[in-house]
């Protein structure tokens, strides 16, 4: 029997240790997807694994909460909460506020405006807003309009996932006075609400003070600065970094 050379043997090793190494790196982990409202998104990590080191810090009440503005509130009902915010942003986010219809032009108009002005409150908190009025703007989400129900003015809706951060779906206004007339909404009232869902777009929580603009109903006269804090700790945070009592 001939005996093998060595060298020839080692060879074999080395290309198919690379090649079985190969087939098991071909299909990443699967992550799931959470929705805002979930207390928690646990990813399944290996010990030591790359995902592993950069996962998102886990950090005290007593690290951050001092001044962060009211991203801690939700502590008072929850041992943890989990920050979720954009991430990867380039240049200037695009929001399309389409006029309701059913309205008068006037009116119309004016619901359109005053949604506008809420939401270009956040212009460089922490990036760039631009409003496109007219929809002639590839637009990163859409503002839509509809019906309130019972005492909502707005309504909205986001996703978030490790790897792409918190995604918006759209911002749904009320577009006509609760109470189920036909008359349409006060501006006054779409302007803070717009400002209010905006922010939970950014990934801001609701507020415990009436004075900000996130408390969950209209109670602000305009933005404070607990909200422009707020948004600032918030994006100087990790994406997914956890906060515990």
């Amino acid at each position: 029997m001939r005996t093998p050379d060595p060298l020839r043997l080692l060879a074999l090793l080395l290309i198919g240790g690379g090649l079985f190494g190969w087939a098991l790196s071909t299909d990443p982990p699967a992550t799931p997807v959470c929705a805002p409202s979930e207390p928690s998104c646990d990813l399944p990590l290996e010990p030591g694994s790359v995902i592993g080191a950069l996962a998102p810090p886990t950090l005290t009440a007593a690290d951050v909460c001092t001044d962060a503005g009211y991203l801690c509130a939700g502590l008072g009902d929850a041992d943890a909460v989990r920050l979720q915010r954009w991430k990867g942003v380039v240049g200037t986010v695009v929001v399309h506020v389409p006029p309701p219809e059913g309205l008068t032009s006037g009116d119309a108009r004016a619901l359109q405006r005053a949604a506008a002005q809420g939401i270009r409150a956040w212009n460089d908190q922490p990036f760039p807003i631009l409003v496109d009025l007219r929809g002639d703007r590839d637009p990163h989400f859409t503002v839509r309009w509809g019906r309130n129900t019972g005492t909502r003015l707005g309504v909205t809706r986001t996703t978030w996932s490790p790897s792409t951060g918190l995604q918006v779906d759209f911002i749904e206004l009320g577009a006509y006075a609760p109470g189920g007339t036909n008359r349409g909404a006060d501006p006054r009232q779409i302007r803070l609400t717009a400002a209010h869902e905006m922010g939970h777009a950014l990934g801001l929580p609701h507020s415990d003070s009436p004075r900000d603009v996130m408390y969950p109903t209209n109670t602000a006269t305009s933005m404070s600065a607990q909200d422009y804090r707020s948004v600032e700790v918030l994006y100087d945070l990790p994406d997914g970094t956890s906060i515990t009592r």
